[in-house]
């Protein structure tokens, strides 16, 4: 497994050998949810599960399931005390459906890109994507994918959000997410600060998927939703924002359209406001972030994973003030940008 701060000269062959195994830990944590374990051993209550129990309601054979718990316990995921088995506290907080910062479905998005990583040789003798939805895919199939494609983006989403809020001292006036998918980082400045209303941009075809889960949140009064296409150089908007967030945008694309988007986006921009850019950067953690890159050369039409400086070079090119790239204490990173210095130095972003 490729851990940061491991170097790969201290033990060059255990180290391949972690590189090559990767996917058995991935396999067992995708296991655990499709089966529903978690759950199961939570409906059990406080006082855990006995293997047979777990047996029984999992419908596996025991001996099998023992030797499967004990890699789970190796991991951290379930704890085992006595007779009974029970999940430690990472677990319940990430891996049970009614726990606001729920994972799964991100987790288990994650298994769907495995068809698009098995054609890693093809597409470099390609030059590009080769593995394609089929051509006669019904709407259905497509609303039932960007369904579960957004609840997964929700799921990441949601542990970044709040992370980029607590840059900001203060905020008031009109927000907008271009690209929102689950509108999840919208919600959360919503949350952190009541005098702000949100306008969500994305493609016609997600806004409703959006809707479904704003309707589940105290805010939709403070919610309106703009469909558009984020790669037009007109967005039809008819005010300026005090917060503008692209938030996971940048990595969708390749030059060409970021900077039409970039530009755009600093057309939207009130003299008193912020750009926010969240994304995956070369300069933060770069295993991640080149991983990412090459899973958008395998899925996606261009996109890539940029530096921090090409990015803000392009928010320079567009006369504005832009903050270095700051990193988060996950796998991203945050850029932020503004008419004047001022407003990054002493106004709504609070010291770094």
């Amino acid at each position: 497994m490729v851990m940061k701060g491991y170097d790969p000269h201290t033990n060059g062959g255990q180290y391949l050998e972690d590189l090559a195994t990767a996917y058995w830990l991935s396999d067992a944590l995708f296991t655990a949810l499709e089966m529903d374990l978690f759950k199961i051993i939570d409906d059990f209550g406080i006082q855990g599960a006995t293997l047979h129990e777990l047996s029984q309601a999992l419908d596996t054979n025991e001996n099998a399931l023992s030797r499967y718990l004990e890699l789970l316990i190796s991991l951290g995921l379930v704890g085992h005390y006595q007779n009974v088995y029970y999940n430690q506290l990472i677990t319940k907080e990430y891996l049970l459906k009614e726990s606001p910062l729920y994972q799964g479905d991100s987790i288990l998005w994650r298994k769907n890109l495995t068809d698009d990583w098995a054609t890693l040789k093809q597409s470099l003798k390609a030059g590009g994507r080769v593995n394609f939805l089929p051509d006669d895919i019904s709407e259905d199939e497509l609303n039932q994918r960007r369904a579960k494609y957004i609840k997964a983006m929700d799921n990441v989403a949601k542990l970044k959000a709040n992370d980029c809020t607590t840059f900001f001292s203060e905020l008031s006036g009109d927000i907008l997410d271009v690209g929102t998918g689950s509108g999840a980082m919208a919600l959360a400045f919503l949350q952190a600060f009541p005098d702000t209303s949100a306008t969500l941009l994305d493609i016609e075809q997600m806004l409703p998927h959006t809707q479904k889960l704003i309707n589940q949140t105290p805010y939709t009064n403070r919610v309106e939703y703009h469909p558009g296409n984020i790669l037009e150089p007109e967005w039809d908007l008819t005010k300026k924002f005090k917060l503008i967030i692209l938030s996971n945008i940048v990595h969708a694309y390749a030059e060409a359209e970021n900077e039409l988007v970039l530009k755009t986006a600093a057309k939207y921009l009130a003299d008193d406001g912020v750009i926010l850019i969240h994304d995956f950067f070369n300069e933060h953690d770069p295993v991640k972030a080149h991983l990412s890159d090459v899973n958008m050369f395998l899925n996606t039409y261009n996109g890539k994973v940029f530096s921090g400086a090409w990015v803000i070079n392009e928010l320079k090119k567009n006369h504005l003030s832009v903050s270095s790239l700051i990193p988060l204490e996950t796998d991203t990173a945050v850029i932020f940008a503004a008419k004047s210095a001022a407003i990054l130095d002493t106004g709504l972003i609070k010291p770094n």
